[in-house]
């Protein structure tokens, strides 16, 4: 077996009692299936409650820009770092 789920999968299964292999089996078949299916269920209702949502966008205003900064309105730390650089 190439696959290292197929080994996984048969390592779990051969650790079953001989009694207990095909119970295994069937108990995680059917766990497979339930997860699957509640999987389903769970991205249906999201997706039914996004569609009921009414979303408005606004705008946020826009701050008022200086493009002229002055070299004297930045603060010392941040003048001495650029000298370190």
């Amino acid at each position: 077996m190439d696959d290292p789920r197929h080994r996984e999968a048969e390592a779990l299964v051969a650790n079953q009692g001989s009694r207990q292999r095909t119970e295994y089996v069937v108990a995680s078949m059917l766990a497979a299936k339930q997860a699957n299916d509640m999987e389903k269920m769970i991205r249906q209702a999201v997706r039914d409650e996004l569609k009921s949502l009414r979303l408005s966008f606004q705008e946020m205003p826009r701050e008022k820009t200086d493009d002229k900064v002055q070299l004297a309105d930045l603060p010392d730390s941040l003048i001495h770092a650029l000298d370190e650089i």
